[in-house]
């Protein structure tokens, strides 16, 4: 792992390993590469893989400032200019997937993009008139604030099985919770409060970037109905359900995982050259 220096002053740990094609992956609120562990190195067998944390998070160094989805997209986007990335592939897990689809809406028609790939992570995580598919709406949101300010892992600690169909090791856990706590109470607040606000389902219909969905039917932090939504609005997609995960279906059921995903990838250029709907999947 090295750090990437950015021209804001920001500092992000990176895993490059791997040749072919680019994969980036981007990790959700609060968490860090750390939850992709069992994908990297299977999937440098075929591609380029780059793991990032993003500013704060996991390995990456505290910085003042800057914990927003808007400018995390930003700090990718530098990478992929420091690194000279081509026909790159963003993978999205949770608020990854928010990171991705703010750098669409940022950087439009980006040609070093080929495709993006949306795990598990809906248009919106709060609850609201005409959307009951987030996670939270104000007064929860409020109340998860208080929480994480009052006992930042604490809050963590109780919210890391949710992820999970299965249930975790107690050294899985107390992991999870150690790399979640790297990013401290008040980044790590910060950045759960502004991915919470941000709703992108204005911008969905008009992306045509080719987009893979993952979702595990086991899914108890968001919604498995926002996944339907976001396979009817996107104009190119594909969804797939892993039958045995729930929020983290490349850490539960990763050999379906990353076989997807590499499937994916090899037919995305001919993908590309669709003008219709792909076959909608379930399943592995």
């Amino acid at each position: 792992m090295t750090l990437l220096d950015l021209p804001t002053g920001a500092s992000l740990a990176c895993t490059d390993t791997g040749s072919g094609r680019p994969v980036v992956l981007l990790h959700g609120v609060c968490m860090s590469q750390k939850f992709f562990e069992r994908n990297i190195e299977p999937l440098a067998a075929r591609h380029r893989v780059i793991a990032l944390d993003f500013r704060g998070h996991g390995e990456s160094p505290s910085v003042e400032g800057g914990h927003t989805v808007a400018q995390y997209a930003r700090d990718v986007r530098a990478v992929i200019e420091m690194l000279d990335l081509r026909d790159a592939v963003l993978v999205g897990w949770s608020m990854g997937s928010m990171v991705l689809w703010d750098y669409l809406g940022q950087f439009a028609g980006d040609p070093r993009l080929a495709g993006a790939v949306v795990v598990s992570q809906g248009p919106s995580d709060l609850t609201q008139p005409g959307w009951p598919y987030g996670i939270a709406d104000l007064p929860e949101l409020r109340a998860y604030l208080q929480l994480a300010q009052d006992d930042f892992a604490g809050f963590f600690a109780g919210f890391v099985p949710e992820m999970f169909a299965g249930e975790l090791t107690e050294t899985e856990q107390a992991g999870f919770v150690k790399a979640i706590s790297a990013v401290g109470a008040n980044a790590g607040s910060v950045i759960l409060v502004n991915q919470t606000l941000q709703d992108y389902r204005d911008l969905i219909p008009r992306l045509t970037v080719p987009h893979l969905l993952v979702w595990g039917r086991d899914e108890k932090v968001g919604k498995l109905a926002a996944a339907d939504w976001l396979h009817r609005e996107l104009p190119r997609s594909e969804l797939h359900v892993l039958e045995q995960s729930g929020h983290c279906p490349m850490w539960e059921e990763p050999e379906k995982f990353n076989a997807l995903l590499t499937d994916w990838i090899a037919r995305l250029l001919g993908f590309n050259g669709m003008n219709t709907r792909p076959k909608y999947r379930r399943g592995g």
